[in-house]
């Protein structure tokens, strides 16, 4: 097994790559005092002008400390619940280790899973993955149990793979998927768990409503009051209002829940007869993507999945209603037009749906596809990019700013796209 290690000296840092187990610092033998030894050691290091290749190889190795650390944090709470200690492991971290309490807990039950998950703890010792993946591991563990997600290979391997964000994802949509070929519905699951509270918050005297739904509701209600969000921001941006009355977005988000909740106006409280709230269809698409064995009943027991939620259980097609449109995928040059060349710029319905199937939502950070837009991944004007499925890529609206303020174009690769600099790295 190889070990990184980060050799430095006082005054200045550089970086190496051994073959080997790890070195112990110092002579003594007891853990804390080693820790302590090599904390005094890491703490003189002084982070100098380095080139860009540099800088990314230590950033790397710091990463790799930074999951080892959490790592031993896990090991020190297994350690006290094996010895019977009565503390509370995660207060013991939240006071001496300074963690904050939501973190606390989270390493306390992630110690707890991996308990049962030795190929998992291994790569998490060894800096292979980080705390997040860990977590995500250690939350499909809980739903499946730990004997699944040690069996499968290609989970693990993708967690070598993914960066934390998408891998979560992945994770979540796996630990749903083997629910439902247990028979385990997570949208009935879902459903037993919805609930809503209403209360007034003693300090300010706002009142506050909380409300959890499942999935398939819960994306119909995100994109109507996405949809009507955006008329609201429109709205503000027309109407030069005084500086008193210009909302945040936290501010707009309550409006336009108050606005389709009650039909009156959140200023001046009139009755909004115009506002066609929850039933606008345009505004609460939701998309299944299920092949054509499950629809015919030839294969029934092929996956379906609700781009935006992750997997749904096979049943959910036959509460479909009668008004539900119904769309054919053809992943092929033959039939719908998904291939238009420098022809048009603009992505058609047609596209927009297949690049939906394709990708589930932004490509940076996940964002349900009815906020993104479609990005030439050859540009257009600049690099005579066509608008072919296969150059357009899901971004949100957040990150295709960042995209063109910071240019960036994206890459295609083995696990999906990232994002880089026009000019390439500094090297």
């Amino acid at each position: 097994m190889r070990t990184e290690q980060l050799f430095v000296q006082p005054g200045n840092v550089g970086t190496g790559i051994s073959n080997g187990s790890a070195q112990h610092i110092g002579s003594v033998d007891a853990p804390d005092d080693r820790t302590a030894a090599l904390l005094s050691e890491f703490e003189s290091i002084e982070i100098t002008a380095m080139s860009r290749r540099r800088a990314d190889h230590t950033l790397d190795l710091l990463g790799r400390f930074h999951t080892c650390v959490a790592s031993k944090m896990c090991d020190v709470t297994r350690t006290m619940s094996d010895t019977g200690s009565d503390s509370d492991p995660a207060e013991i971290l939240r006071t001496r280790a300074r963690l904050p309490r939501r973190e606390s807990k989270r390493i306390v039950k992630v110690a707890r899973q991996l308990s049962d998950m030795p190929k998992v703890r291994e790569k998490f010792a060894d800096g292979d993955i980080t705390l997040d993946q860990a977590t995500a591991l250690a939350k499909a563990a809980e739903k499946v149990g730990p004997d699944m997600v040690e069996a499968d290979p290609d989970l693990l391997e993708s967690a070598d793979r993914l960066l934390p964000d998408p891998f979560e994802r992945h994770a979540r949509r796996w630990s749903e998927r083997k629910l439902i070929e247990q028979g385990v519905s997570p949208l009935e699951r879902q459903r037993r768990a919805r609930e809503a509270k209403l209360w007034v918050e003693d300090g300010t005297g706002l009142g506050v409503l909380m409300a959890k739904l499942p999935q398939p509701q819960f994306t119909h209600l995100r994109q109507a009051l996405d949809h009507h969000y955006m008329e609201l921001l429109r709205r503000d941006g027309a109407e030069s209002r005084d500086r008193d009355r210009v909302r945040s977005p936290k501010q707009r988000l309550a409006d336009a829940v108050l606005e389709l909740v009650c039909n009156r106006d959140a200023y001046t409280g009139e009755f909004i007869e115009e506002l066609p709230g929850v039933k606008a269809k345009a505004s609460t698409q939701v998309i299944l993507v299920a092949p054509v064995g499950v629809v015919d009943g030839t294969n029934p027991r092929d996956h379906v999945e609700m781009i935006g939620a992750g997997p749904v259980p096979r049943r959910i097609l036959e509460t479909l209603t009668p008004d539900t449109e119904l769309v054919g995928m053809i992943f092929d040059r033959a039939g719908r037009p998904l291939w238009l060349g420098r022809k048009q710029r603009l992505a058609n319905a047609a596209q927009r749906l297949a690049v939906a199937v394709r990708d589930g939502g932004c490509f940076e950070c996940g964002a349900p596809m009815h906020r993104c837009e479609l990005h030439h991944i050859r540009e257009w004007h600049r690099d005579g990019g066509r608008t072919d499925v296969e150059n357009l890529v899901a971004v949100c609206r957040k990150h295709h700013k960042w995209l063109e303020t910071e240019s960036l174009v994206v890459i295609r690769t083995a696990n999906g796209y990232e994002a880089r600099s026009r000019d390439g790295p500094t090297r």
